[in-house]
């Protein structure tokens, strides 16, 4: 079902020139941030979130020269994140969890069924957020910002792909600052130290 409130789905065609762009500036926002990554934060520390924060700080700081390159961008990321999900998919096995680790499996399903139960509850009914951006947010949340971000894709959600991918992002580089800053301190509580 297509987005009603889609009314500009096209942002200009797709060059050379423009997928040269995309791909330089791309490489060069993943570079800058996996050096600022090393030289600033512990060993080991994921690059992501730095690389997010750089995303998105450029994008804020100068949306003309990104929107010039935008269907370029958004083409270059849909075939990566396919060439993703296949690399990722082709490792998994659904019958080998069920068997090594159903209770895994079965906590897993409670807890997303929660979240789920949750977030429409509250969104829906109380805060009378449309049901699809209620459904990119969970999934943002569950799966990610490339999941989301493809789901507000293949359902022509064009409006959404952004703060799809933008609440995903935000959802990883706020659960990695807090998770980075919680570790040391969980480690030290004697119920872990058997």
């Amino acid at each position: 079902i297509p987005d009603p409130e889609d009314v500009n789905s096209e942002y200009g065609d797709i060059t050379l020139p423009s997928l040269a762009i995309a791909l330089s500036i791309s490489s060069l926002l993943v570079t800058l941030g996996r050096i600022l990554t090393k030289t600033l934060l512990p060993t080991g520390t994921s690059s992501l979130p730095v690389i997010s924060l750089l995303t998105v700080f450029a994008a804020t700081t100068f949306p003309n020269f990104f929107s010039r390159i935008r269907s370029a961008g958004t083409s270059v990321g849909v075939l990566f994140i396919q060439m993703f999900f296949a690399a990722s998919g082709a490792g998994g096995n659904l019958v080998l969890v069920l068997k090594r680790a159903p209770s895994l499996f079965a906590f897993s399903v409670l807890q997303i069924g929660i979240h789920f139960g949750i977030l429409m509850t509250l969104g829906r009914w109380i805060c009378r957020i449309p049901p699809r951006e209620l459904y990119l947010a969970s999934n943002a949340n569950v799966g990610g910002p490339t999941t989301a971000a493809a789901m507000a894709q293949a359902k022509q959600w064009n409006r959404l792909v952004l703060p799809a991918l933008l609440i995903g992002v935000l959802g990883y580089a706020s659960a990695t600052a807090i998770a980075l800053a919680l570790g040391p301190v969980l480690l030290r509580l004697p119920v872990f130290l058997n």
